[in-house]
């Protein structure tokens, strides 16, 4: 395992043996990983992100390098699928 940098100071990504991420840490704790369940909640105004319409319960099936916040695919139970923040995410 090794840590790969964000653009955020605070944030890195565990990156495995593959060159795959596999966990996000803020400062120095894992903080969301592969496969952790978690409730989706949207915004003041309803939006989520693209491909995610409904909240709920979801799971972290994939986490990406990215140049902004979004790092985490989730997929929801109900098979809706995308790319959101973790601002979004609690992790159950």
């Amino acid at each position: 395992m090794k840590l790969e940098k964000t653009i955020y100071a605070n944030i890195q990504l565990v990156i495995d043996e593959f060159d795959i991420p596999v966990a996000v840490q803020a400062n120095g704790k894992n903080i969301f990983q592969l496969y952790d369940k978690v409730n989706v909640e949207a915004d003041c105004i309803g939006y989520i992100c693209p491909g995610i319409k409904h909240g709920g319960l979801g799971t972290i099936v994939r986490i990406r390098r990215d140049d902004t916040d979004h790092f985490f695919g989730i997929l929801m139970d109900n098979g809706e699928f995308g790319y959101m923040k973790d601002s979004r995410i609690t992790k159950i």
